[in-house]
């Protein structure tokens, strides 16, 4: 988070947008900044992790809220009891602290909670990180930047400097400090997941030891495939000669573009499966499926010549397609 840049201007909306507005001003840039649409051309991709940052904040309450404030100058800072959402801010000026990539890889977890076992211990700190689609069904490892309450290094966590309260951590016995970590997201992690990373929460001075980093992953939406399940699903156009005669046609898949057979006769809506192309089974070598749906695409010229060709063309077609109703649009449906 960076109260310096105007995210609502990155997104294109006003800064009373609600949150709907938002993912669709987010949608609309990721269809056309995507790197996967413009693969190589690095301006459409800083353009996409300006969108991403800025839907990050603006699509959470909370860090709206807390980016609202500091635009506005109005943010004290200090650390806050009960349940934390640090967000993953990047505010200047902080200690980063050095990590080490195999002592701090988490691991895939469902759920969460706060995880407090014995007295003493420190909480949990929750982050929501967003991934890339492609990001989710292929894995990846990733550098979380956060906001940890660690003891205060000054009163050692006590708040105090002799009679006086802690003038560093204004006697509360924690100071707020950045801090990176790294991550690694299993290939076909879900959308809400959540990595725990241990003794990276809140530090404490007590026997209890320090709480643990919590981070929520969301996944980003991708312009052509979506997915249920473990199975991923691209809506694909067809000519009205491909669907009659059939046709070999390339698509894209998360493994790079295949070739597959448009049956003659296909009918909008019609479903072709590519077995194995799915998403992963964390932990597992099976896979989901991919299915290519077909929409066949009508012809947008209307010339007369069109026209009478369509008309040529009618007479081959069904002569009633939804005759099973027998004229009667109720039959067969239950209308309580």
């Amino acid at each position: 988070m960076d109260p310096r840049k105007n995210y609502y201007e990155v997104l294109g909306v006003p800064e009373g947008a609600s949150g709907e507005e938002i993912r669709k001003a987010f949608r609309r840039l990721a269809k056309k900044y995507h790197p996967d649409v413009n693969p190589g051309d690095k301006a459409a991709e800083s353009r996409f992790k300006e969108a991403n940052e800025a839907n990050e904040v603006l699509s959470d309450r909370k860090k709206r809220e807390e980016y609202d404030a500091l635009r506005r100058g109005a943010f004290t800072g200090g650390f806050r009891s009960g349940p934390h959402d640090f967000g993953g801010s990047g505010f200047e000026g902080f200690r980063s602290e050095s990590f080490d990539l195999g002592d701090l890889f988490g691991d895939l977890f469902r759920g969460g909670g706060a995880g407090v076992s014995h007295p003493g211990r420190g909480s949990d700190v929750r982050v929501e990180h967003a991934v890339d689609f492609l990001d989710m069904v292929r894995g990846a490892v990733r550098e979380i930047r956060y906001r940890r309450p660690r003891v205060c290094p000054q009163c050692r966590g006590t708040g105090r400097s002799g009679r006086k309260g802690c003038p560093a951590c204004y006697g509360r016995g924690v100071t707020e400090v950045e801090e990176r970590v790294k991550i690694k997201i299993p290939a076909g992690a879900r959308d809400g997941s959540a990595i725990r990373v241990p003794s990276k929460g809140e530090e404490r001075s007590a026997p209890g030891g320090s709480g643990d980093l919590v981070v929520e992953l969301r996944m980003l939406s991708h312009p052509y495939f979506r997915r249920e399940g473990n199975d991923i699903l691209l809506d694909v156009p067809i000519r009205f000669s491909e669907a009659v005669k059939g046709a070999k046609i390339q698509v894209p898949t998360v493994d790079g573009p295949v070739t597959v057979t448009v049956p003659p006769g296909s009918p909008g809506g019609r479903k072709l499966r590519l077995k194995g192309k799915g998403v992963p089974t964390p932990g597992t070598v099976e896979r989901g499926d991919q299915y290519v749906v077909l929409h066949v695409v009508v012809p947008k010229t209307r010339s007369e010549d069109f026209l009478r060709l369509v008309d040529r063309i009618s007479e081959y077609e069904d002569p009633d397609p939804r005759g099973q109703w027998n004229g009667n649009p109720y039959n067969g449906i239950n209308t309580r």
